[in-house]
């Protein structure tokens, strides 16, 4: 009787070990700082770097994190507007800090985050803040790759050995493990074949990073910058971008995309508001 007793503990445990989702939440753009640019712009206005807007919804979102308890949270770039503006950077790592210490938290730079020049991106006040402009992270067969877009985006010398490293992570995850990229800008919105834009990567580098992506085993790209949502897939890859988590473009309302895994799939992928 005990030997059966044990047998049963032991699938039941095998079962619940299958069955335990992974949750990861994706907040892009909070860029602190920019409803105040955008009211600066107005005729007669006198800017005023007043943050009050974005804070708000940033720990609408740090309280949301908190509710859902994820494994891990992941910021797309673009924490701030200016990223020279020490009082936006403050303000976006206070309002950061509130999220629960038990959850990796991860950030990525977008372009507002650093110094960019003609062919060459100065990522020093992010890296300054957050270490490295990429990350690598993997718990329970999930496998997360951060990189640094700016790189790709703006021809910095850089990018090729940000491609290499980014080939070698994705070969040395875990056999079976569901692999995710999270980048600031995304590759195309629709259609790999689109034209050219302001926020996609050039088209003459999409396949490059697309066909490595299926080689590597891939599973899904996530990127913001757009401030608004948008879907399209290469391959069966699909490319989703998350509407900001502050100030919006388009009809998008204040968001953030939830994630989960289990049983080696992304089973829901989702934006939810606050």
């Amino acid at each position: 009787m005990k030997r059966i007793f044990f047998v049963l503990f032991v699938l039941a445990a095998v079962v619940s070990c299958k069955n335990e989702s992974f949750v990861i939440i994706q907040i892009a753009d909070a860029q602190l700082g920019f409803d105040a640019a955008v009211k600066g712009q107005a005729p007669g206005a006198e800017y005023i770097n007043d943050l009050s807007y974005e804070v708000g919804l940033l720990q609408k979102a740090v309280a949301a994190v908190n509710d859902k308890k994820p494994d891990a949270v992941v910021f797309t770039g673009d924490q701030v507007n200016l990223p020279a503006d020490e009082e936006q950077w403050d303000a976006f790592n206070e309002a950061v800090s509130g999220i629960d210490p038990a959850i990796s938290t991860l950030h990525i730079p977008g372009n507002h985050d650093v110094f960019i020049s003609e062919g060459k991106v100065d990522s020093t006040p992010f890296t300054s803040r957050y270490g490295a402009d990429r990350f690598v992270y993997e718990n329970k067969k999930v496998c997360a790759v951060g990189i640094n877009s700016n790189l790709i985006k703006y021809d910095d010398p850089r990018e090729e050995e940000q491609f290499e490293w980014m080939k070698s992570v994705l070969d040395q995850a875990d056999e079976g493990a569901v692999k995710l990229i999270f980048c600031h800008h995304p590759f195309f919105l629709k259609d790999i074949e689109e034209e050219d834009g302001y926020f996609q990567i050039q088209k003459s580098k999409r396949k490059k990073y697309f066909d490595m992506f299926l080689e590597k085993g891939v599973d899904a790209v996530y990127a913001g910058h757009l401030h608004d949502s948008s879907e399209g897939e290469y391959m069966g890859i699909p490319m989703k971008t998350a509407t900001s988590a502050g100030y919006q473009l388009g009809e998008a309302e204040p968001s953030y995309r939830y994630i989960v895994i289990r049983d080696g799939a992304v089973v829901q992928d989702k934006m939810l508001g606050y």
